[in-house]
């Protein structure tokens, strides 16, 4: 059956071991592709295009919209969907880029500016374009982070009374409790949570009169 996660894994088992390459025969693997290239190879060992497909180009990809691939916007990129930047008709050769979304704002692709396979932000250019243009394997829902199994982790942000009627922003990563000194390390923690996580980390307030903090920090052992 085809698996989202096996897509993923084709790349993650390539990352950092193969180079870029975008002509021929180099883009065909084992030890260099291109950016859709790599995707074509993901996607027939994963199951969603039939072994013994011919590799393609950016703009053969963009020909499976409405058969294997379904156009969805770009707020509702999960884990496994696919973008491809250039635009039908005009993605060709160095114009295009493709490859597969590992988070809302993380992907895995074969690109040149790593010379190989590798995971950058969708920020700084990565994804090429624009246009850039967003799908989902039609037929498959992602699987929700919340239904995963696994460790379940205990990480929280959460305020509470400081010396001289302040307050302050603390972070308990599962083991110890950590000052967080502005509100830029808060943002980036809780960008962090949601992409690992696909929710938004816990947050508390609590006060004097409520002080369930000085509960939490008797389990963190390393606080200081």
């Amino acid at each position: 059956m085809a698996n989202i996660e096996s897509v993923i894994n084709w790349f993650r088992a390539r990352e950092g071991r193969v180079t870029y390459d975008m002509t021929y025969p180099g883009r065909l693997g084992d030890k260099s592709y291109d950016c859709s290239s790599a995707v074509y190879y993901a996607l027939i060992e994963a199951g969603f295009l039939p072994k013994g497909t011919g590799i393609g180009s950016t703009e053969s990809l963009y020909a499976l919209e409405g058969s294997l691939l379904q156009r969805i916007s770009r707020s509702e990129v999960q884990r496994g969907d696919i973008f491809i930047s250039g635009g039908k008709g005009t993605s060709a050769g160095a114009n295009g880029h493709t490859g597969v979304f590992v988070s809302n704002s993380r992907i895995i692709h074969c690109n040149h500016g790593s010379n190989g396979i590798s995971e950058t932000s969708t920020e700084g250019g990565w994804m090429g374009g624009p246009p850039n243009d967003f799908y989902r394997l039609k037929g498959v829902t992602p699987e929700k982070p919340e239904e995963k199994k696994g460790e379940i982790t205990m990480q929280c942000l959460y305020i509470k009374p400081t010396s001289g009627g302040a307050t302050g922003i603390f972070y308990f990563n599962g083991y110890d409790t950590v000052h967080v000194p502005n509100m830029d390390t808060v943002k980036i923690l809780k960008q962090i949570y949601k992409d690992n996580n696909g929710k938004d980390i816990p947050e508390y307030t609590w006060t004097a009169k409520e002080p369930w903090y000085a509960r939490l920090e008797q389990v963190a052992p390393n606080r200081k």
